[in-house]
């Protein structure tokens, strides 16, 4: 009975022991909060005129700011013309979209010289992540179109011409409120001016393009150096609402085009004053379709209409080198052309000519690629031939021929 108890009694020791080793509620520390499915800050919020309607667009988030990945998520867009109270008065349009899709409201233009101003947030079921900084600008009369847009192919890409005037230009900048004693400068022309009514401090650029896939952004402008413990000394110039002092107030902007995809942001955000453009980096093997803009202003973004869409197959069209070293030599089963082989990755053949007395040039034989020798085995004795080469690639591209050389079988 004493050897029972005692066994008890080290059993009961032993579990006082392991309560103390992990709690006293037998857990190893507090439990984490569940995590929050709250829309984080949206990226990349435009506001834009655009031919007859204003342009808001935003990317939607991927996943909460918890990291929890969204299925799908809502867009708010808040709107309101005038320096009304954006959440109070502004009309508000929820739009469903899928992670990272870029979400787009349009709406049709206010009278000119009305001041627009919009905001976006994301949104969960009811939860409801911060608002965007509001961006705003003045509207304008639409801005006349590009017109007769036309695309051709060439070796170095897709060559691009149109018609149509330059806009005049127009400050679309929101002027800053007016403070009773304090004289306020109108800011320069494409910088981003404060939003009134809005205790956000003021707005980044305003979009350069429509909808954007994530292909594709080209690259930005370089800004000035300013020194090392500036703010925003590390960002170009274009992402602190500054204009270069060398980029031209109106010109034309060119939208690109892949497939079924929607059009993503200008091939390049400077603008072009010339009616026409060369796009070396179209896609090989795709149809692609071009529209071209006419702006007014670059920031806020203020643009025509687009133009008429010009659309074509991309496809390699530059023909192979001319082969070099062409030989012919006498042997004793016929003539035997050897020649010195192409260079290009591409290459798919060579194609060999012949001309007799009196006869016209035919063809008489491909040879594939690895390979720099033929042979003639009908060539007839004591009559001369004129022999030509040119080389073909995997798109059918051919060069031009070699020069002739003559031989005969002895």
């Amino acid at each position: 009975m004493r050897h029972v108890r005692r066994r008890f009694g080290k059993l009961l020791l032993g579990a006082a022991i392991a309560l103390v080793a992990t709690g006293a509620c037998g857990h190893r520390g507090d439990p984490l909060p569940p995590k929050r499915h709250t829309p984080p800050p949206l990226s990349e919020f435009r506001l834009a005129q655009r031919g007859a309607t204003l342009e808001m667009s935003v990317l939607a988030p991927a996943a909460s700011v918890d990291g929890l990945p969204y299925d799908s998520v809502a867009v708010e867009f808040l709107y309101v013309e005038g320096a009304k109270d954006l959440e109070k008065v502004g009309s508000k349009r929820q739009l469903e979209a899928e992670p990272r899709q870029r979400v787009v409201e349009t709406l049709p233009l206010p009278a000119p010289g009305a001041m627009a101003r919009a905001a976006a947030r994301g949104v969960f079921g009811k939860e409801r992540g911060p608002r965007t900084l509001i961006m705003a600008l003045v509207t304008q009369p639409e801005v006349p179109a590009p017109r007769e847009l036309a695309a051709s192919l060439t070796e170095q890409g897709v060559e691009l011409a149109w018609a149509g005037d330059l806009p005049a230009h127009a400050d679309a900048t929101v002027p800053p409120p007016r403070i009773p004693g304090m004289t306020v400068a109108r800011p320069a022309s494409g910088a981003t001016a404060p939003v009134p009514g809005s205790s956000a401090s003021p707005p980044g650029p305003s979009a350069q393009g429509p909808p954007a896939a994530p292909q594709a952004e080209a690259a930005k402008p370089d800004g000035g150096k300013p020194a090392a413990d500036t703010p925003g000394a590390d960002k170009p110039a274009s992402e602190k609402g500054e204009k270069k002092k060398d980029e031209p107030l109106v010109g034309f902007l060119v939208y690109r085009r892949a497939g079924s995809a929607a059009y993503a942001a200008p091939l390049t955000p400077r603008l072009h004053e010339a009616k026409g453009l060369k796009d070396t980096t179209a896609p090989e093997g795709q149809k692609v379709c071009y529209v071209v803009r006419a702006v007014a202003s670059h920031e806020p973004l203020v643009e025509s209409a687009a133009s008429n869409e010009a659309c074509l197959d991309v496809r390699d069209i530059a023909a192979p080198a001319v082969p070099t070293g062409l030989a012919v030599l006498p042997r004793e089963r016929g003539l035997e052309l050897v020649w010195t082989p192409n260079a290009e990755e591409d290459l798919a053949l060579y194609r060999v000519y012949r001309a007799g007395p009196g006869e016209a040039r035919k063809r008489l034989a491909e040879v594939e690629a690895g390979l720099a020798t033929w042979t003639d085995t009908n060539a007839k004795p004591g009559v001369t031939y004129r022999y030509t080469l040119t080389a073909v690639d995997r798109s059918g591209n051919e060069s031009p021929e070699t020069a002739a050389v003559e031989a005969n079988r002895e």
